[in-house]
C-alpha cells in the first residue's frame, strides 16, 4: 500500500523516500536470494534501517503526510470513476448492437427506420464522449495516469499468461468491427499477412460473440464440398465379410496411388484424400445403404446457432468457394434447404455467423503460394477487415517516443514485468526491448512490402541502398515470445542479442533473409554490437551463398530493479504535471457516498493483500506497514 502512496514525484523530501524505498526493495530481493546464508541477518538489519528512515521522514513532515493522503484519495477516485466509465460504455455498446439488429429487421420488413437512425446517431455521440472521458481521466492527475495504465498492463499480463490474444486498443477496435457485422448477419473476412494473428482474432472474437464454441474449417487446395456441408453415412450391417474385405482393399490401393502422385502433401491433405476416396467407394458398394446424412460445419452452425470460422479461405478451390455464395446472404430466422439431402430443412438460429481468414496477395507481390484471387461476386458478400501487425513507432528514443501508440512495446513490458508491475532486468535491457519492438515492426513492414524509411534498406559497401522483400522471416508476437521465453527461462545468462540470433535470425532457411536481418538489427537497432559479434563485409544479396555467424556467449549485465511507476513511464511516457498546492487543496468537493466507499474499500483490501505479499514473510515489518497504511 505504501509503495503506491510514496512512490510519486513531488517536492519536499518525497524524492529521498523514493530512493530509499527502491534500495529497500533491492535489498529484500537480495535477502530472499541469500536466505539461510551468513549475509541474511546483515541484509535484514539494512532493511529495518531503511524502513525506519522512511517512517521518520513521514513523521517529521506533516505536509508530506497531507500530500500522501491526498494522492491516495486520488487513486481511489480514479479507480471508481474508471469503473463507472467502463460500465457506461458496456451499456452503450449493448444498446447500439440492439439498435443495429432492429434497424436491419425493420429494413427487411420495409418498416420506417428514422427513429432508430436518430437514436443510433445519439448513441454514437455518447460512445465518443465516453472514450473522451476516459482520456480526460487518464490526464486528470499523476495518480490516475499511473493507476489506470498499470491496470491495463496487468490485464495484458494476465492475457499473455492465458495464452490467447491480448486485447490492446487496436485489437479491441477490430473485434468490435467483427462483432457489429456478425450481429447484422454479415459474413466477415479478416485478411492480413503471416503472423499478424488473424486466426487468433477470429477465434477470440467468436468466443466473445457467442457462448457456444465456434466450428473451425481449415482451408486447403485439396478441400471438397463435403467438408463444408457434410456427407452421407453408410450403413454396413447388411454387407457380408467378403465384400467388406474387397471394399477395404480397393480403398487402400486407390489411396496408395494418390500418395505416390502427391509426395509433398501435408498430413491434413492426406487425411482429406483418404476420406474422399472412402466416400466414393461407399457409393458403389453393393448391398450398402445410406442410413443418414451427416451435417457438415456450415449446416451445423446454422442449426445450432454457432459461428463457423473458415481459416485460409483463399487456399480453397474456386468451385468449392462459389458454393457458399447463396449461404453468405442467409440470416437468423431464414429457412434453408439442405441440397445434399433433399427434403431436409434447417431454420437458422440466432448466433449463426461466418468469419473467414486469409493471406491475400496484393499487386505483383505473390509471396503466398497456393493462394488464389477471390471472385469479386464472392467478395462482395463479405465485410472485409484488414488486420495489421500491432501499432508501434519505428524511430526515436524511448524518452522521446514513449506513448500509448506503442502497443507492441507495451506487450513486451507486460511480458517481462511481475504481477505487481515491477521489473527486474539486466542493466540497459529496457532500451534493448524498445529497440526490439521498433525492429520487429520494421521487419513486419518489410515482409508486408510496405513503404519504409530508406535507412532500413539493404546496404552494400560503397553501393546504393536497395529495398529488400523478406521471403519467409517475420518477427511476429509469437516470435518475440519465443525470444523472451528463452532469455528469461535461462535466467538472463547471456545478453538478449544471443537469443535474438538463435531464436529468430538463424532460424531462417533463406540466406538473403538472414543477411538482411543481421545487417538491419546490427546497423540500425544496435544489436550484435558487443564483444566478438562479427561485422561482415556485405555483397549483393543474390551473390551470397552462405552466411555463417558464431554467436558469442556474452554474459548479461547485473539485474536492476524498476518500480511499477517506472514501468508505466516506459510504456506510456511522463504523467501530467501538477504542483504541490494541487495536493494540499481542499477536499470539500469529494463524493463520499456509500456506494463509492464500498468500492474504495474493495480496492483498499486488494492493495493491502499485495502489500502483505511484498513483506516476504518478515513479521518484523508488520507494525511499520500497518502504521503506514493508516496514513491513507
Amino acid at each position: 500500500v505504501y509503495s503506491i502512496m510514496i512512490e510519486k514525484k513531488y517536492q519536499y523530501r518525497a524524492a529521498n523516500i523514493e530512493v530509499q524505498e527502491r534500495k529497500r526493495r533491492e535489498l529484500k530481493a537480495e535477502q530472499k536470494a541469500l536466505s539461510g546464508t551468513e549475509y541474511e541477518q546483515e541484509i535484514a538489519a539494512d532493511i529495518d534501517e531503511l524502513t525506519n528512515d522512511i517512517k521518520e521522514v513521514l513523521e517529521q513532515d506533516p505536509r508530506l503526510k497531507t500530500i500522501i493522503s491526498r494522492q491516495w484519495r486520488l487513486v481511489r477516485r480514479a479507480l471508481v470513476k474508471f469503473n463507472e466509465i467502463k460500465k457506461e460504455r458496456s451499456a452503450l455498446l449493448s444498446e447500439k448492437d440492439g439498435l443495429l439488429k432492429r434497424l436491419e429487421n425493420f429494413r427487411r420488413a420495409n418498416k420506417p427506420v428514422m427513429a432508430q437512425i436518430r437514436r443510433l446517431k445519439q448513441i454514437n455521440k455518447f460512445i465518443k464522449e465516453n472514450y473522451d472521458a476516459e482520456t480526460e481521466l487518464l490526464e486528470s492527475s499523476p495518480e490516475a495516469f499511473y493507476a489506470l495504465h498499470l491496470l491495463e498492463l496487468k490485464r495484458y499480463k494476465e492475457q499473455l499468461i492465458e495464452g490467447g490474444i491480448v486485447e490492446t486498443p487496436y485489437v479491441q477496435d477490430k473485434m468490435e468491427d467483427v462483432i457489429s457485422h456478425l450481429r447484422l448477419g454479415k459474413p466477415v473476412m479478416i485478411y492480413g499477412h503471416l503472423g499478424s494473428g488473424k486466426s487468433e482474432l477470429a477465434m477470440h472474437t467468436a468466443a466473445k460473440y457467442s457462448e457456444k464454441p465456434a466450428l473451425i474449417v481449415s482451408g486447403s487446395k485439396h478441400m471438397d464440398i463435403s467438408e463444408l456441408y457434410g456427407h452421407q453415412v453408410l450403413s454396413v450391417n447388411e454387407i457380408d465379410n467378403e465384400k467388406m474385405r474387397s471394399f477395404i482393399k480397393r480403398v487402400e490401393r486407390e489411396f496408395e496411388e494418390w500418395c505416390k502422385h502427391n509426395p509433398t502433401a501435408s498430413e491434413e491433405d492426406i487425411n482429406r484424400a483418404h476420406d474422399r476416396i472412402l466416400q466414393i467407394y461407399q457409393t458403389g458398394l453393393q448391398g450398402g445403404t445410406f442410413s443418414e446424412y451427416f451435417l457438415g460445419p456450415i449446416y451445423r452452425a446454422m442449426q445450432e446457432g454457432r459461428v463457423v470460422i473458415i481459416d485460409e479461405v483463399n487456399a480453397i478451390p474456386h468451385e468449392v468457394l462459389i458454393s457458399l455464395n447463396h449461404i453468405l446472404t442467409r440470416k437468423a430466422g431464414d429457412i434453408i434447404n439442405v441440397q445434399q439431402n433433399s427434403g431436409t430443412e434447417i431454420r437458422i438460429k440466432e448466433g449463426f455467423g461466418i468469419i473467414m481468414t486469409g493471406n491475400l496477395n496484393q499487386g505483383e507481390d505473390m509471396r503466398y503460394v497456393d493462394r488464389q484471387e477471390l471472385d469479386p461476386a464472392f467478395l462482395s458478400r463479405l465485410h472485409k477487415i484488414e488486420y495489421d501487425y500491432l501499432p508501434q513507432l519505428t524511430e526515436g528514443s524511448l524518452e522521446q517516443a514513449a506513448g500509448a501508440e506503442n502497443e507492441l512495446f507495451q506487450l513486451i513490458l507486460a511480458k517481462v514485468m511481475d504481477r505487481h508491475g515491477n521489473i527486474d532486468l539486466p542493466h540497459g535491457a529496457v532500451r534493448k526491448l524498445w529497440n526490439l519492438a521498433k525492429a520487429a515492426r520494421v521487419i513486419q513492414d518489410v515482409f508486408a512490402g510496405k513503404a519504409i524509411n530508406q535507412a532500413f534498406y539493404y546496404q552494400v559497401a560503397g553501393g546504393h541502398p536497395t529495398k529488400y522483400y523478406l521471403q519467409e522471416s517475420v518477427l511476429s508476437i509469437r516470435g518475440i515470445n519465443s525470444i523472451l521465453d528463452a532469455w528469461i527461462s535461462n535466467g538472463f545468462t547471456y545478453e538478449l542479442d544471443y537469443y535474438l540470433w538463435h531464436e529468430f535470425v538463424n532460424q531462417s532457411t533463406v540466406i538473403s533473409d538472414k543477411v538482411f536481418l543481421y545487417q538491419l538489427l546490427q546497423d540500425r537497432f544496435d544489436f550484435f554490437q558487443s564483444a566478438n559479434w562479427p561485422h561482415p563485409e556485405y555483397d549483393q544479396l543474390d551473390s551470397m551463398t552462405q552466411f555463417d555467424i558464431t554467436a558469442p556467449h556474452n554474459e548479461e549485465e547485473d539485474l536492476v530493479f524498476m518500480t511499477a511507476r517506472q514501468t508505466v513511464e516506459y510504456a506510456y511516457g511522463e504523467p501530467p504535471e501538477v504542483d504541490d498546492e494541487y495536493y494540499l487543496a481542499s477536499e470539500e468537493d469529494e463524493d463520499s457516498s456509500h456506494e463509492e466507499l464500498a468500492e474504495v474499500l474493495e480496492v483498499q483490501k486488494e492493495l493491502i493483500n499485495k502489500a502483505e505479499e511484498l513483506k516476504i514473510n518478515y513479521d518484523r515489518l508488520n507494525d511499520v506497514l500497518d502504521e503506514l497504511c493508516q496514513m491513507r
